[in-house]
């Protein structure tokens, strides 16, 4: 895997859409980041309550995504999607919850998946472009961060040790998204301590019943 971008930004205000939208997902592309427990340094969230916190450290977007995303008629700059990072071979289905993967010098784990919302059309100017991401399940992932240090575009990301139960960020994003209600996995992931809180509490509610 290699880092292909880093992004930061913290929140401002950007014209989005014909209006103004206060945000920290209008990020620029920088040729370094120092990755610590909260964040990047730089970086920041303008919504807590939906976005941040240590279980999401730093956004993953695979870089193959934009060149699907091209192939369908969309194509989008690196960084459209308010990622932190562009790294190549980090696909959703082959990326385990749990994983721990060295990123340059900052040493990361996957925590949960990516659950786009709609700052993302605003900010591309493509309705309903969030929709279009949980469908295809092109969502990209979470990291928190184990040990600090600074990341650079261009960097290896080196798998460093294998989550053993084997629950992809796929399967979990399929949860999500209404397009499984296996029950069982839910089970097996709510006992998962690498799995993040906010993850659990928003798959019980998206299976509760009625």
């Amino acid at each position: 895997m290699t880092v292909v971008a880093v992004f930061v930004g913290a929140p401002r205000t950007v014209e989005a859409g014909g209006s103004r939208v206060y945000t920290g997902g209008a990020k620029e592309a920088v040729p370094a980041a120092f990755l610590t427990v909260d964040g990047f340094t730089g970086d920041g969230q303008a919504d807590l309550r939906h976005h941040g916190g240590r279980d999401r450290a730093a956004c993953v977007y695979p870089a193959e995504h934009y060149r699907w995303w091209a192939a369908q008629g969309t194509p989008l700059a690196l960084g459209a999607f308010s990622e932190n990072l562009v790294i190549e071979q980090a696909l959703e289905g082959e990326i385990f919850i749990g994983d721990v993967v060295r990123i340059g010098k900052a040493v990361a784990q996957v925590s949960l998946p990516r659950d786009p919302c709609r700052t993302i059309d605003r900010l591309t100017g493509i309705p309903g472009l969030h929709g279009r991401m949980r469908e295809s399940g092109r969502c990209g992932f979470h990291l928190r961060t184990l040990q600090p240090g600074e990341v650079r575009a261009g960097d290896m990301a080196e798998l460093v040790q294998r989550a053993s139960h084997g629950i992809t960020v796929s399967a979990v994003l399929d949860l999500y998204h209404g397009r499984s209600l296996d029950r069982e996995l839910f089970r097996r992931l709510d006992a998962l301590p690498e799995f993040a809180e906010q993850g659990k509490r928003d798959i019980a509610r998206r299976l509760a019943p009625g």
